[in-house]
């Protein structure tokens, strides 16, 4: 289907808002971006960056426009041909087959892009006095564990070396809340050499069908953010992401290729650097804890006192707004999606204080409490976990599937079978550590 993306404009906030539509299906919709804290790194010389910055707010939106459910071609992925504005349209009108491949890498969608000419009057300003320090990094913080952790290593470890975060958020889905706590942490403790852009809101603020539920674009959108301001500063980008996550290694059949998020896949980070690269940027991405599970990151934290006066305010719930059937609804965590069990399994050698809307004991679910937890659509994740953990996995029936799954690094592949090895026996670990009988032979274990 054909969306069409009219030339953006600003308001007199500093608000981008860029109409979209589909005549084949009589939707329109209205992407809202709150540029006001990113007009400080627009310059003649990173239009390039606000070009990708703005490219990625388009492919979020277009992503939450059209759902999967009622639009795909075979269940899951969407043709989707799109005209996007950009400024260097000469340069882009190369990469187009460049971005084709790594928007369908990332969403598992089929993408036929062209551009025309951006002809949006963006205003520059001075740099903010803040701002005009040498940072060393800039790191994606989206107020997840990880994200923290990231942090809290970089500034622990260096003497004077200062970092620079960005984050994104979603009125829709907002994690702004954790953001703005752990943000003030780090400050308090972190003062001369943390600094931070204020959250950044892009979002499908009007639309006439029915949005699309998941975001497999949004670590594009968090990476146009930090594109922008890091090619400004020549500096580089840091994705923390522990590596299970970032393998997302598919739990079933079912699960595979498509229907397995790449946010943070390795695959995916060399694309978007290759990208980076074609478009002459003065900035690269990089995830050192690629092949480091999410309890070996929390277990090697350089401040982990630290982090565990804090680690209760970070969030990494998949799904926290649908509460519809917790059993309890006013927590932050579901506790049974795929993120909150890496989260509860990382965090299993001391109390971290974090509160679940559900156990994973959990029985029955629904509108009447009588549909059984594993059978249900809540329930799928962790069903699909014990699944995972009760089949036997050879090295080569591992490495068969990572390569299938999009991972195209040789060199790094025995070291992600180790990973997966190690992911496996840390899930277990906390099973036969909080499961009851059934969940543990469900497990296969004893």
């Amino acid at each position: 289907m054909k969306i069409n993306i009219q030339i953006p404009s600003i308001n007199n906030e500093n608000k981008i808002i860029a109409n979209i539509s589909c005549v084949e299906l009589g939707a329109s919709s209205t992407v809202e971006v709150d540029f006001e804290n990113l007009l400080p790194f627009v310059s003649s010389d990173n239009m390039d960056a606000v070009d990708l910055f703005l490219l990625s707010t388009f492919v979020y939106g277009i992503d939450r426009f059209i759902d999967r459910h009622s639009f795909s071609v075979d269940g899951w992925s969407r043709k989707l041909e799109v005209k996007f504005p950009v400024y260097n349209l000469s340069k882009w009108n190369g990469l187009n087959v460049k971005m084709e491949e790594l928007l369908s890498f990332l969403t598992g969608d089929y993408w036929r892009i062209s551009f025309y000419k951006n002809k949006l009057n963006i205003p520059l300003i001075k740099k903010p006095h803040g701002l005009k320090s040498i940072f060393k990094q800039v790191n994606l913080f989206s107020g997840g564990l990880d994200s923290l952790i990231g942090a809290i290593d970089f500034l622990t470890d260096t003497s004077t070396e200062k970092l620079l975060v960005i984050s994104h958020f979603d009125p829709h889905i907002s994690a702004r809340k954790e953001q703005n706590y752990l943000r003030s942490k780090l400050i308090e403790r972190y003062s001369d050499k943390f600094n931070f852009v204020p959250s950044v809101s892009v979002s499908l603020s009007i639309s006439n069908i029915e949005k699309e539920k998941t975001f497999r674009s949004r670590s594009f959108l968090f990476i146009g953010i930090a594109v922008l301001v890091a090619n400004y500063n020549k500096i580089p980008i840091m994705v923390p992401e522990n590596g299970t996550v970032s393998l997302n290694f598919p739990l079933s059949s079912s699960r595979r290729s498509a229907c397995s998020t790449r946010t943070t896949h390795p695959s995916f980070l060399n694309q978007t650097n290759e990208l980076l690269a074609l478009l002459n940027f003065d900035t690269t991405l990089n995830n050192i804890y690629d092949l480091k599970t999410k309890g070996e990151m929390v277990k090697e934290c350089k401040d982990l006192p630290f982090l565990k006066t804090i680690v209760a305010a970070s969030n990494s719930c998949g799904k926290r707004g649908h509460r519809a059937n917790w059993t309890l609804k006013n927590k932050d965590h579901c506790g049974v999606c795929m993120p909150c069990i890496y989260r509860q399994a990382a965090l299993q050698t001391f109390a971290d204080g974090t509160e679940y809307g559900n156990s994973i004991k959990k029985k029955f679910t629904g509108r009447n409490n009588q549909t059984p937890f594993l059978l249900s659509k809540q329930g799928q994740d962790f069903g699909a976990c014990l699944d995972f953990l009760r089949k036997p996995l050879t090295n080569d029936e591992i490495r068969n599937e990572l390569l299938v799954n999009g991972i195209n690094n040789l060199e790094k592949l025995d070291r992600y079978v180790e990973l997966v090895n190690r992911t496996r026996v840390e899930l277990c670990n906390w099973i036969k550590k909080e499961g009851d009988p059934f969940i543990k032979k469900k497990a296969g274990l004893k």
